[in-house]
């Protein structure tokens, strides 16, 4: 077994660190007794396994608001063996008291503040999904923009293509019209010569 004394110095009386202490010493079966001394500081007795006391020892470094241990001193002994359970040495019933108000007073704050900085930070991130929400409406007015312009672009070359159409309809029928005026007069032509060369043939001018 191993008996050693421990000074804690640090934000450690009146919120609550003698019993976070006794707490962890029954998590790492450590028998002896914790007791506030005059001043500011924690003294801590302990014994245990060597490998139990090390765990211990590191776990009562508390840094976790209202509690913040700023050091600690260890001081080794002689193993008495005189205590079954790790017990806390308490002070007269209104210092008690008194701490224990102190301790939960400082909770109530300290929940306060995580609950003041909570409802921030969900403030903080309605505002941003209300800007992400602002956006996405944007970005949607602008595609219902495009599409329109999309669709206004199909119906121009629908009437393109349609006029397309209807320009090479009237071309053909040009054509149509055009073949048949030159086939008539085509026809008028041959019809004129022959009567030209019937005249001659009759005036004895052609054979």
């Amino acid at each position: 077994m191993k008996h050693i004394t421990i000074t804690v110095t640090g934000e450690v009386q009146r919120v609550g660190y003698r019993d976070r202490v006794a707490k962890l010493a029954r998590h790492y079966h450590i028998t002896g007794q914790v007791r506030n001394c005059e001043g500011y500081d924690v003294e801590i007795i302990a014994e245990g396994k060597e490998e139990d006391i090390e765990k211990f020892t590191s776990a009562i470094r508390i840094t976790e608001e209202p509690i913040h241990v700023e050091s600690i001193e260890i001081v080794p002994g002689i193993a008495e063996g005189k205590w079954k359970y790790f017990e806390i040495q308490r002070g007269e019933p209104h210092e008690e008291l008194g701490e224990r108000l102190d301790a939960a007073l400082t909770y109530l704050v300290r929940i306060d503040g995580n609950s003041r900085r909570s409802v921030q930070l969900g403030e903080k991130m309605l505002e941003k999904q209300d800007i992400m929400l602002e956006k996405q409406d944007t970005m949607i007015q602008k595609q219902d923009s495009m599409l329109e312009k999309m669709d206004t672009m199909v119906e121009k070359q629908d009437t393109m293509i349609t006029l397309q159409k209807d320009t090479i309809h009237e071309i053909k029928d040009t054509k149509e019209d055009f073949k048949d005026v030159l086939h008539t007069k085509y026809q008028l032509i041959e019809q004129q010569l022959h009567e030209i060369q019937t005249v001659l043939r009759n005036a004895g001018m052609m054979s």
